[in-house]
């Protein structure tokens, strides 16, 4: 019998099986660490925007007090005679700094230094929140920023005489190229030989040290020798990358720091220049302590003489006592600046220093939060590099294994049907990364949008693009059950991957939130069609025994591409905008897509004969399904259990944990590390919480402990606010998934009245049900902020979530009626 090509290559890689391991191995380290290298240049850019940011800011406020003074008098800002020379003033001698402007709330232009910042009346009207910016991010203090082709702009707001918002001072500056050069280069270079030795070290282990029957076998070595190795890679450039921000945080800062007592030290000398020393000086403290309240990077300034006593000192909250301080002659270094003063003049009275020093606990928070930045990274690529191994490991079984045929023939798939669940796992990983990518922005792309003719509240306009997009996905969820029956699972994937590239290309497209909307309902159809095609490819394929790992490693795969997803693409939007995280959504489909095609491809004529047997079953009819969900213990549980957590579980993470911590002034990427708590917990959480509620007798109480957690969880942000509040209930809502998760199907299988109706249609109406809670989870979340705010909004869908599981607990059985749960 003649062999097929790909038998031949096959065949000739058996007889090398170091080589191939080698090669294959460092493919994988190689991906990784360019992934890992892509994201931590991202990162690193992202730096040089804040640290930017924060120097225009600080310009731009200087700016905005002084033409306050004069507001605060009464002067109308479209009256406000010199404005255009004290605008000039306040940014003469300023680094990198392109243009000025001054604007009325209503964008109208009243005066301009140099160019008029790109964008500048846009982003001067969205910042009383009357309209909106869609390239224009929100800072922590307030001001909106927004970045393009290496400039950045930022408006900060003018408050006029009752403190409403009556215009902007907008600025912008080009992004320190140099530094940023410098930094990228220093880190490529560092990544290039990390990854050299690593992989160097790989291929010596394999050669030299793991026995050839280990590989041959399929040993552990083939999966945890490169893990190891991949560990290694990241951890060495994970700790270069931290020191490396640490670095460039306290550089920059000390340099906007430097810029700001410039004019202060400008100011000094000119007055130390009319004949007066140091120790004359009256009234330093003031503009000490204006400097020290406008950049809080600033602990406290010193006046010292030339003999090291201090003269003056003040921090944000005024002057300090400088009685008793030692005399000491001040030294620059990382906390401290050091400015000489009257060192033209020629009274050794009149010459000192400026000393600033700065926050040893702003610098500590700045670094951490750098720090967070290289964690996320080694945590996006560590997992996105496990699942890339267990690809490997599945190629590679294929290799090294001979393919197994039927008794008449027929040539079934090259794998062990217990290890089914391994073929759809990194399809639904890919399928999952690319549907997640925009995920942790939606709202807030949601709400830069126009209505587009919709009459709605605010909250429910920005809940409505979700609520859509899960209403279609339970549409064709249902529908993809019959398509697996009657056709085989691989049309449902097919047509749900097409359907949602066509989905994300027209969000990149959409003008408004009614076509927006439009849009994510058609990546919704998408998403329902494939997540059930494979999950209909696990059902018919997977021997019954094996049912349980099969459907548990593709969950694994769905939540590892789904916080792997979320925290890239908070990172893509910070760089490249909205629009383009949807075009980059759309291209990445393909990598399932090819999938789908390369590995599932032995199993389609197979499910194609096996979709004509199940089609010929009889089907449960409209009046069993009624009569199912109506009673007492299936009924309960969607009520109690699986609808309420769907409410809660898409309320909180999808549509009102974005809009709650960017109320709190929280970043984008920090909103993907939030939500990438939940994917981690589900992911190696799981599995092991599924294995000790197998062996409890009572599966209810699983499902009640999921509930008070859950609840708690969201009762909790009523209580506490902020990121680590977010980050708890997060964590909670995730335990509760792996508590419910792991008994809800237990618990539904083992009654009566499901096994009369039939277990597989039984979850098929489960599956619905939880749909159901998905698409009302924003629609509810969304009224409860209107009705009470965000804090109480989220503690009182807690309360509904907490008063459906007592529910569940006083009245639903605690085993099924005939035998044990």
């Amino acid at each position: 019998m003649r062999s097929e090509p790909i038998q031949i290559v096959l065949e000739g890689l058996r007889r090398r099986p170091v080589l191939e391991v080698t090669l294959a191995c460092l493919a994988v380290l190689l991906l990784a660490q360019t992934l890992i290298g892509a994201l931590s240049l991202s990162a690193l850019n992202r730096l040089v925007v804040d640290t930017t940011a924060d120097r225009v800011e600080v310009i731009a406020r200087r700016a905005a007090g002084n033409i306050e003074n004069g507001l605060r008098l009464g002067k109308p800002l479209e009256q406000y005679f010199g404005l255009r020379d004290g605008l000039q003033d306040s940014v003469s001698g300023s680094r990198g700094l392109l243009g000025a402007a001054v604007l009325r709330a209503d964008g109208q232009t009243l005066a301009v230094q140099g160019e008029l910042p790109d964008g500048a009346v846009a982003i001067a009207q969205a910042l009383d929140g009357a309209s909106r910016d869609s390239r224009a991010t929100r800072r922590a203090s307030g001001a909106l920023m927004s970045v393009s082709d290496g400039t950045v702009t930022l408006a900060v707001p003018l408050a006029g005489a009752g403190g409403n918002v009556v215009g902007a001072v907008v600025l912008s500056a080009s992004k320190d190229g140099e530094a940023s050069r410098r930094l990228i280069v220093d880190n490529l270079q560092v990544l290039l030989a990390v990854t050299a030795l690593v992989g160097l070290g790989l291929a010596a282990v394999f050669k030299y040290l793991v026995p050839l029957t280990s590989l041959a076998a399929g040993g552990r070595a083939r999966f945890v020798v490169p893990l190891l190795a991949l560990m290694l890679a990241q951890g060495v450039y994970a700790a270069y990358t931290i020191s490396t921000f640490r670095t460039g945080w306290l550089e920059v800062t000390r340099n906007n720091v430097g810029l700001l007592a410039e004019g202060l030290q400008r100011d000094l000398n000119r007055v130390l220049g009319y004949g007066l020393t140091l120790n004359r000086l009256r009234g330093v403290e003031a503009p000490f302590s204006r400097l020290a309240a406008t950049f809080p990077a600033v602990a406290q300034i010193d006046l010292v003489d030339g003999d090291g006593r201090v003269l003056s000192r003040a921090d944000a909250n005024g002057a300090l006592d400088v009685a008793g301080l030692p005399v000491a002659r001040p030294q620059s270094g990382d906390l401290a600046l050091v400015l000489p003063l009257g060192a033209s003049n020629s009274n050794p009275r009149a010459r000192g220093d400026l000393v600033l020093r700065l926050s040893d606990d702003v610098i500590a928070a700045g670094v951490r939060s750098r720090a967070l930045d290289a964690v996320t990274v080694v945590a996006v690529a560590l997992v996105a590099a496990i699942e890339m191994l267990l690809l490997l490991s599945l190629l590679m079984n294929r290799a090294f294994a001979s393919r197994a045929t039927l008794p008449d023939g027929s040539r079934v798939g090259p794998d062990d049907e217990s290890e089914i669940g391994r073929i759809a796992r990194p399809v639904m990983f890919g399928f999952l990364f690319a549907w997640a990518l925009p995920l942790g922005f939606l709202p807030l792309y949601a709400r830069s949008l126009p209505a587009g003719g919709l009459d709605l509240p605010a909250n429910l306009l920005l809940a409505l693009p979700i609520s859509v997009e899960m209403g279609c996905g339970l549409l064709t969820s249902l529908l993809a059950g019959s398509l697996t029956d009657r056709k085989g699972w691989q049309v449902p994937v097919l047509a749900g991957l097409a359907v949602s590239c066509a989905g994300m290309l027209a969000c990149a497209a959409a003008g408004n939130l009614l076509m927006f909307s439009a849009a994510r309902g058609l990546v919704g159809l998408g998403y329902g069609l494939t997540w059930m095609g494979l999950q209909g490819f696990i059902v018919t394929r997977s021997p019954a025994q094996y049912r349980g790992r099969n459907m548990t490693g593709v969950i694994a795969g769905l939540f590892a591409g789904h916080l792997s997803g979320a925290a890239v693409g908070a990172m893509l939007m910070e760089q490249t905008g909205f629009r383009a995280v949807f075009g980059v959504g759309a291209a990445m489909l393909v990598l399932p897509l090819a999938g789908v095609l390369v590995l599932m491809r032995p199993y389609m004529d197979r499910g194609r004969k096996q979709a004509g047997q199940v089609a010929a079953r009889t089907r449960a009819r409209l009046s069993d399904t009624l009569r199912l969900l109506c009673t007492r213990d299936f009924g309960l549980l969607l009520l109690g259990s699986v609808i309420p957590f769907s409410i809660a579980q898409v309320g909180l993470l999808s549509f009102a944990l974005p809009l709650y911590l960017e109320a709190e002034g929280v970043a984008a990427s920090s909103i993907g590390r939030v939500l990438m708590i939940y994917g981690l917990c589900v992911i190696y959480v799981g599995p092991l919480m599924g294995r000790v509620v197998d062996r409890s007798r009572i599966k209810k109480s699983w499902i009640v402990l999921g509930g008070l957690v859950g609840s708690v969880g969201m009762l909790g942000l009523y209580f506490n606010s902020g990121l680590l509040a977010a980050a708890a209930a997060v964590l909670l809502l995730a335990l509760a998934s792996c508590f419910a998760g792991a008994s809800q199907a237990p618990y539904m299988l083992a009654l009566p009245d499901v096994q009369r109706y039939g277990a597989a249609g039984a979850t098929s109406v489960m599956r619905a049900a939880d749909k159901l809670g998905q698409m009302a989870g924003p629609l509810v979340v969304g009224a409860m902020f209107g009705a009470a705010g965000m804090g109480a909004g989220l503690a009182a869908t807690g309360i509904i979530y907490l008063c459906a599981t007592l529910l569940f607990l006083m009245l639903a059985p605690a085993r099924p009626r005939d035998g044990a749960a």
